[in-house]
């Protein structure tokens, strides 16, 4: 279990969601990633859940 979460909260962030995510993997390796989604309708959601972006 890691001792590390990084929380990111987003609302219609298709544009950004993925290097956001990306760039956190690339700091923080061992931390687990948590995208919370406020019911976006850009499909934020779908990209952020990709594997390795």
């Amino acid at each position: 279990m890691s001792k590390i979460a990084v929380l990111i909260p987003c609302y219609n962030e298709s544009k950004t969601i993925a290097k956001v995510v990306s760039d956190y993997k690339a700091a923080l390796p061992e931390a687990d990633i948590y995208v919370y989604d406020n019911n976006s309708s850009d499909n934020t959601d779908k990209i952020a859940q990709k594997p390795e972006q």
